[in-house]
């Protein structure tokens, strides 16, 4: 017989990979709290990337072994919270920079819908084509119109050419975050 279906996403499993990263070493009690699900979702999380020997768990916490960081840089992803603009469409905002991901882009509806199953209003998806921001099938001049933004795209990312940036959009930072990482980890075919 299986037991209760997990009550954590892909989301989860990159925060946990990525918290690790950042701080060298954790605790279990440090990762619940920068990852958002609670201490049995982590225990199940780092088992999985135990298996993987992603990590190693010691008495002083929880840190990447060399596949493990190796495995992180292959999805690395920038974050950051956004202003609210007319092209977003909820208060809380929160961007995942891809690097040279443009090319796989049709036309943002496939990084919206994923950003709505993870519960947030909505995404924007912005790529990076002749050193500026642009729509993947429209003719907007993001830069003309929306110069806020544009400007706070380049300083928080630095985006080059081929990037793209998900704007993940709801009535909450998390939730935001939560829309936003769902679109990039769909687009980077990230699993473990």
């Amino acid at each position: 017989m299986k037991g209760p279906a997990p009550r954590f996403t892909k989301q989860h499993v990159w925060k946990t990979i990525h918290s690790i990263g950042e701080n060298k070493t954790l605790s279990r009690k440090n990762l619940t709290r920068n990852v958002g699900v609670g201490e049995g979702s982590i225990r199940t999380i780092l088992t999985q990337l135990k298996k993987k020997n992603f990590i190693k768990i010691t008495q002083s916490g929880v840190s990447l072994t060399e596949k493990g960081k190796k495995f992180l840089n292959r999805f690395a992803l920038q974050t950051s919270q956004l202003p609210q603009t007319k092209l977003t469409v909820a208060k809380y905002n929160f961007g995942v920079l891809i690097r040279k991901k443009a090319h796989k882009i049709s036309s943002g509806i496939e990084q919206r819908d994923t950003a709505i199953k993870a519960g947030a209003v909505g995404a924007t998806t912005i790529i990076y084509k002749n050193k500026k921001p642009v729509f993947p099938d429209v003719n907007y001049d993001i830069e003309k119109k929306e110069l806020a933004l544009a400007s706070s795209l380049h300083s928080k990312f630095m985006p080059e050419d081929d990037d793209v940036i998900i704007i993940g959009s709801a009535n909450s930072l998390r939730i935001a975050k939560e829309g936003a990482l769902a679109a990039a980890l769909e687009l980077v075919k990230f699993k473990i």
